[in-house]
């Protein structure tokens, strides 16, 4: 085992020392190039416009794969070099701005994108909050403010089960919602009778609730809405 890391590492040594030098080559024939890691693309929106603001620029694009079994600094030689000579020209929060401008520019062209949550920044979605705490507590406490619990429903006793029902809906950037999905789960299987019950009094406080949209890159945008909350 020794003498196959041993072999690995002299490989990897060399494939670097290799790659670093192809770079350098590169970079005195003015060729430059920024490297999207797989893996990591898809957690970014606005990858084509990114490589159109990159071209612009004169710098190539291309992609590049990551090992979890292979020390970072012998991976990717070539790509680093040349993120190195990026930042030397350019800056380093050169890359970063031209993020926030394709994404940006992406929201822009897609007006009618149904945008998922962790496309979007946070914003508060519930009237008044100020924070995600807020948000994850102040919508359950005004939808029981408002709804009474049947007089024979039974109490939830074993502390360790929860029965909870769950909303999901589309929030557009006007305020509309639309497709609205509720589930119910009771631990105790008598309180099913009032399902239908709860799920019209959550469906119309989803309906009459003034949700704030969500934004994407600080644009307001259609998304994708989940609220969870807990029965006694």
């Amino acid at each position: 085992m020794d003498k196959w890391i041993a072999e690995e590492k002299r490989y990897l040594d060399s494939a670097c020392q290799a790659e670093t030098k192809r770079a350098k080559t590169d970079i005195k024939k003015n060729k430059l190039v920024f490297f999207h890691y797989f893996g990591m693309v898809e957690q970014y929106k606005g990858n084509a416009e990114m490589n159109e603001l990159l071209k612009k620029n004169n710098i190539e694009v291309d992609s590049a794969l990551t090992y979890c079994m292979v020390r970072s600094n012998l991976q990717n030689c070539y790509a680093n070099v040349m993120r190195q000579e990026i930042n030397k020209k350019f800056g380093s929060k050169f890359i970063d701005s031209l993020r926030k401008v394709a994404e940006v520019e992406y929201v822009k062209k897609n007006p009618s994108k149904i945008f998922r949550f962790e496309e979007c920044d946070w914003v508060s979605r519930y009237p008044g909050d100020k924070s995600y705490e807020e948000f994850s507590k102040s919508y359950e406490k005004d939808f029981w403010k408002a709804v009474e619990y049947p007089e024979d429903f039974e109490y939830r006793k074993d502390k360790e089960l929860y029965s909870s029902m769950g909303a999901r809906f589309i929030l557009y950037k006007t305020g509309k919602i639309s497709d609205i999905k509720i589930d119910v789960n009771f631990q105790n299987k008598k309180n099913y009778k009032y399902s239908s019950y709860f799920i019209n009094q959550l469906k119309e406080f989803v309906q009459n609730t003034k949700w704030l949209p969500a934004k994407s890159s600080g644009i307001p945008v259609n998304s994708e809405m989940e609220i969870t909350l807990f029965f006694k």
